[in-house]
């Protein structure tokens, strides 16, 4: 796979706090998927302090995508190791729609606030207003991710 038809991208910095800053965009489906699983898996590994996601340049997501999140986030212990993070501080329409549509928004940590409860019964569920559908997808070759 050449790396110009990936269409998803990944960086990893480190927060110099022992977390880690996991900064994704382009599209994230089922194409990519368990690639972006494995470099979340691992930064959760040699993190201590846990991640913390930018996800406001995705501009595609699908449930793929939302099954990585829910699977990063059992991995990270939240809601039982709360010594760990795993937080969103920024994300796009199209990732809050995703979350607000399957309501899960309330199960990641998002931007400055309060940490929401694992129930949803806490702080949250945060709004998800504005956010649009993805009108189509462009048809040719699919490609991996590229970091």
């Amino acid at each position: 796979m050449r790396s110009e038809e990936a269409l998803a991208t990944v960086r990893v910095e480190p927060d110099g706090a022992g977390g880690a800053l996991i900064v994704l965009a382009g599209e994230i489906d089922q194409d990519c998927a368990a690639e972006v699983q494995d470099v979340l898996i691992s930064a959760l590994g040699a993190c201590p302090a846990g991640v913390v996601l930018d996800l406001s340049g995705v501009t595609f997501c699908d449930c793929s995508f939302l099954n990585v999140l829910l699977h990063a986030r059992l991995r990270a212990g939240v809601g039982v190791d709360r010594d760990r993070r795993f937080r969103i501080r920024s994300m796009s329409a199209r990732v809050a729609r995703l979350l607000a549509l399957t309501g899960t928004l309330a199960y990641f940590p998002h931007g400055n606030g309060p940490r929401p409860h694992p129930d949803g019964n806490g702080p949250g569920p945060y709004p998800a207003e504005a956010v649009s559908s993805r009108a189509g997808r462009p048809d040719g070759p699919r490609g991996g991710l590229r970091r």
